[in-house]
């Protein structure tokens, strides 16, 4: 799962019943991607059983998931913010990261690694 420098958790949008790590990114990169209700993207969190967590920084006003259509539960309780930079392991989940939040299109995503001891890679960055 998807880590901040301070390795907190993210506030997130929920999607059921995503294909593919590839639908979740174009899903996310619609909403929030589009700043809806003034949000970040920072990236998104897929796991096997197809749900698909859109990653948005902290935000004291909070959110609901009317924001995006289709969402099917959001939590703005997480205090994550800014750059993901870490990871946490869970089985069967993939960190997915937004190498830039003004361009949070799918396609300008990069995977993070697995360990939450290794920085997470940007686009285009060999894999150590």
């Amino acid at each position: 799962l998807c880590n901040d420098i301070q390795s907190n958790y993210y506030p997130f949008i929920r999607y059921a019943s995503v294909s593919s790590a590839e639908e979740c990114g174009n899903m996310c990169s619609i909403c929030p991607g589009n700043d809806q209700g003034g949000l970040v993207l920072r990236g998104f969190n897929y796991d096997r059983a197809g749900t698909c967590y859109c990653l948005v920084d902290f935000d004291s006003n909070g959110f609901e998931k009317t924001v995006c259509a289709g969402a099917d539960f959001a939590s703005d309780t997480n205090k994550g913010s800014g750059e993901i930079v870490n990871t946490s392991p869970r089985p069967g989940a993939q960190c997915w990261k937004v190498s830039s939040p003004s361009s949070s299109k799918a396609r300008k995503s990069s995977k993070a690694p697995k360990s939450s001891k290794r920085p997470v890679r940007k686009l285009g960055q060999k894999n150590d």
